[in-house]
């Protein structure tokens, strides 16, 4: 947040100018009014040791001072207060009593926004602050329902209570609410009850309405028929059952309100065809995100928006050829879950503005447009599940901000984009699922990357080195391509696989794990992490400092051609919950260690060459007869090959040395066979020879071979 950012229209640039103003005019703050301040700011919780009580003392005695206070300039009296995400941090959450508020008579604006407030004591005790005009409390976890006199103070002008869990009927809150009201957002709580707009019909000064996110609502806005005295600037009833009365069309009033620059109207299940006149109605941002529109997009007309989401519908039809007329000043764009086909055109990547696209899960095909990935100032570009042709991105595009690249289960070829080492931002890659081809040689060390997803390709050459140095990767798919070559040690570099540093994704990620293929997001998509290279060539062993990803929640290397032991470092993998080294060469015995990663709920060492007995432990006893199957040499439960006496290391035998060196040296093949023709041809010429060089010994031997056959028959 920078000081030329608004909140709620209030810039916050004005209430650095005015705190400013305050240190140079006022006289300091009533005793009253700083013992009240002290009050609520102890109420936090922050002791005198900690860094916000020392922030404040530095001002002495004066409160005028405060971070986040304002003072009138002339009569110093408390006029606002603005705690914007001081205890966001904080686990214990802060139980407000809302009569230290009362104390500050003159106050105008109470900004309380994201400080992990979970309920309230005394909440009526505002409604006696005949000056309040902003009361934000947006961004916490209140648990409370609504006293009725919030909504009707003489001086409200704005009242957000969004991103809360307040409940009750919202109809008789807003049945009573102030006249002079402008902005009201209760969005994202947990109200309930039928709301009817006509009670909205004489707010004149309403500019701001959020109903959004309230599962339990019901809108309505065409029953009873009612004429709004209303320009509403900002609509936002997005999942709010609304018109499920009156056949879940779009509200007819909006066919009235000449200054609409936001409207939400998304996971309505709205009925209808593409409402075009809405394109030309909503000045900047349009979201019908989730209903059941049908329709083709509009080839004729010119809209101003900067933001248009119609994703999840059943839009089809081609995309209009001269889309850079239609939305010049496009910012964002989001057609993705419908039925659109044809090519993506030409002209969208004549959009200067453009920084967001979305066509995914549609039916689109063709190349994609050279323009939208040169010079670009996309930061987000997801062309996924789609029939897309040719190389995926031009061989010079250029996208500096580029973050997010989606470009999975199409139908691209060529080689892997060398272009996108100009992307130093980016964050997730996902060309999965496509034709691709070459290697991955001379990509930059991208820093900021979580996901790299290039499975499902026939990339080849080896892993790039690169890796080691991206300490930000999370997510790592590489798998069913032919990849050959040796697993990098130097994987462990990662700080997220090793020290869960905090990830940074936020798009939603489909990642295989044990043996199935999820999908992460929210808070899961961040505490999950992964590395996946099966089904590829890697050879050699499996390096020891993947022990040290101790934050690694699966590892597939199965269907590869790795020798050697399993590493005993892998007891120290204590979050690891899959683990696959299927399909290998590997040898040797499974180590005791692993059997105690309490974690483990899949695990598999099937069609290797591993011998031994089976470490017993309640953790291997959940796992299947197939987990371990296709080791000849590999005994105990699950398997039915019951172990004896000589199939344990422990058994108490030891090896001579110079047997073991012996095995050693005769298991390899060339030696063996060496051996084995230098032998034959020794004893052949060691007959032949003699009869060849003397013919008294040729006599002999006749003569012995005519005596056996006479005495035979």
């Amino acid at each position: 947040m920078n000081i030329f950012s608004t909140y709620n229209g209030m810039p916050l640039l004005f209430i650095v100018m005015i705190t400013c103003c305050n240190i140079g005019f006022n006289h300091g703050c009533m005793d009253e009014e700083r013992t009240a301040l002290q009050e609520i700011t102890e109420s936090m919780g922050y002791g005198h040791d900690s860094y916000e009580y020392s922030y404040r003392s530095r001002f002495f005695d004066d409160c005028c001072r405060w971070e986040g206070v304002q003072c009138s300039p002339t009569s110093s009296r408390v006029i606002g207060i603005y705690f914007y995400f001081i205890k966001k941090d904080s686990e214990e959450q802060w139980f407000l009593d809302m009569s230290l508020f009362s104390k500050l008579k003159q106050l105008q604006a109470l900004h309380l926004v994201g400080n992990n407030i979970g309920g309230l004591d005394n909440p009526e005790a505002i409604c006696e602050l005949p000056n309040l005009q902003w009361l934000d409390l947006s961004i916490n976890s209140i648990e409370e329902e609504v006293p009725p006199c919030w909504g009707n103070m003489p001086s409200l002008r704005t009242l957000d209570l969004s991103k809360n869990e307040f409940r009750g009927n919202l109809t008789s809150i807003l049945a009573n609410i102030s006249k002079n009201i402008e902005v009201i957002d209760f969005s994202h709580n947990l109200f309930e009850g039928f709301v009817p707009f006509s009670i909205l019909a004489t707010l004149s000064n309403l500019k701001h309405l959020g109903l959004s996110y309230n599962y339990h609502l019901e809108v309505e806005t065409e029953d009873p028929i009612w004429r709004p005295s209303f320009q509403v600037q900002h609509l936002l009833l997005a999942d709010c059952n609304l018109n499920h009365q009156s056949g879940q069309g779009i509200p007819r009033f909006l066919s009235t309100q000449y200054n609409l620059q936001t409207l939400d109207l998304s996971s309505n299940s709205l009925v209808g065809n593409f409402p075009t006149w809405l394109l030309q109605n909503v000045s900047s941002v349009l979201s019908l995100r989730s209903n059941c529109f049908v329709g083709q997009f509009p080839e004729h007309l010119q809209s101003t928006l900067s933001t248009l989401d119609i994703s999840d519908n059943r839009f089809d039809g081609h995309l209009p050829l001269h889309f850079d007329l239609i939305l010049p000043q496009l910012f964002a764009f989001n057609a993705s879950s419908n039925q659109f086909s044809g090519n993506i055109p030409l002209s969208v990547g004549e959009l200067k503005h453009l920084e967001k696209v979305d066509l995914s899960n549609n039916r689109l095909s063709g190349p994609v447009p050279v323009g939208l990935t040169q010079n670009s100032p996309l930061w987000y570009l997801n062309l996924s599940n789609n029939s897309l042709e040719g190389e995926p991105l031009a061989v010079n595009c250029n996208m500096p901000k580029l973050h997010w690249l989606l470009l999975h289960n199409n139908h691209f070829v060529g080689e892997f984009p060398a272009c996108l080492s100009n992307s130093l931002s980016l964050r997730l890659i996902d060309v999965r699922n496509n034709d691709l081809l070459g290697t991955i040689s001379s990509l930059s060390v991208l820093m900021q990357l979580g996901a790299f997803l290039v499975g499902g390709n026939q990339i080849s050459g080896h892993l790039p080195k690169e890796l080691c140095e991206m300490q930000m990767l999370q997510y790592l798919d590489f798998s069913n391509n032919r990849f050959s070559g040796n697993i990098p040690p130097c994987l462990h570099k990662s700080l997220v696989w090793k020290n869960k540093t905090q990830a940074n994704l936020w798009v939603p990620i489909d990642f295989t794990t044990k043996g199935s293929s999820r999908l992460y997001q929210g808070i899961p998509l961040t505490l999950m992490t992964g590395i996946d290279f099966s089904v590829n060539t890697l050879v050699g062993a499996i390096p020891q400092a993947i022990g040290e990803l101790s934050k690694l929640h699966s590892l597939n290397l199965s269907n590869n051609h790795l020798t050697g032991h399993i590493p005993t470092s892998f007891k120290d993998l204590n979050n690891l919950e899959s683990l696959d080294l299927s399909h290998n060469n590997l040898t040797g015995h499974i180590p005791p260690e692993i059997s105690q990663m309490s974690t483990l709920s899949k695990f598999s060492v099937a069609f290797n060459n591993l011998r031994g007995s089976i470490p017993s432990s309640t953790q291997f006893s959940t796992f299947s007869e197939s987990d371990f199957e296709g080791n000849p040499e590999l005994c105990g439960e699950p398997l039915q090959r019951k172990c004896s006496g000589n199939d344990d290391d422990d058994d108490g035998r030891k090896e001579n040395p110079s047997e073991k060196a012996e095995e050693r040296v005769f298991d390899k093949p060339l030696i063996f066979y060496s051996f084995v023709l230098i032998s034959y041809s020794l004893g052949f010429w060691g007959f032949i020879a003699p009869l060849y060089i003397s013919a008294k010994w040729r006599r002999k031997y006749f003569a012995t071979v005519d005596g056996w056959i006479e005495h035979l028959f």
